[in-house]
């Protein structure tokens, strides 16, 4: 049951698309918060203020999050060529 679960989660990852895929899962899902979370916790633990924090983490993370919806999209092909038996 679960590869049938698994399936269809994969499949409407692949649906997407790959430019909606980074964009979603990389920029929106883990560049934008990992900025925002970066720049809490720089500010807390220095004495450079939130905004200056966030405005280099608003572009660096974000970059950063393009790689990684490249990555979890080969990823999710991966899994779903394998969950087919490789073809």
């Amino acid at each position: 049951m679960a590869n049938h679960q698994d399936r269809e989660k994969l499949e409407r990852k692949i649906a997407m698309g790959l430019p909606k895929h980074v964009v979603v899962f990389g920029l929106l899902l883990w560049g934008l918060p990992t900025a925002f979370i970066y720049a809490l916790i720089n500010s807390l633990l220095t004495e450079q203020s939130f905004i200056a924090a966030l405005s280099t983490s608003i572009i660096i993370w974000p970059l950063g999050g393009i790689f990684y919806g490249l990555y979890s999209w080969i990823k999710s092909k991966r899994q779903l060529a394998d969950l087919d038996g490789g073809k």
